[in-house]
């Protein structure tokens, strides 16, 4: 069975969502093709984060990239902004049923991940 990912349209190009796990077990999102890669996500140590939600680049406004992920609903909501260094930086809730539509694998290795590390 082949399982198809859906793309995102940013700029005139196609782009395929990919789900990683940073090394503390937060989850790392990018956007990708055969030419470049980007991540949408930061991995800020020193900030506590509940379960389910992500620091957000804040680079993707300005490029349009988060239009794009609220359209699609990967992005459920923006659920507050914090400073860092001087710089706005967003964090978000994801919808992880939809993100899976995107990265299948993806999803579930960092959901194993997760789990695993929790034990």
């Amino acid at each position: 069975m082949i399982i198809r990912r859906k793309k995102i349209k940013l700029n005139g190009k196609n782009y395929n969502i990919g789900v990683y796990t940073y090394h503390n077990n937060r989850i790392r999102l990018r956007y990708e093709n055969n030419v470049e890669c980007h991540d949408i996500t930061l991995n800020l140590n020193d900030i506590y984060l509940d379960k389910g939600k992500v620091v957000l680049d804040p680079y993707i406004i300005k490029n349009g990239l988060m239009k794009v992920l609220k359209k699609t609903r990967i992005i459920k909501e923006i659920s507050n902004t914090i400073n860092y260094n001087y710089v706005d930086v967003p964090v978000a809730i994801l919808n992880m049923g939809i993100l899976r539509t995107y990265d299948y694998d993806g999803v579930n290795r960092h959901l194993e991940r997760v789990a695993k590390n929790e034990e």
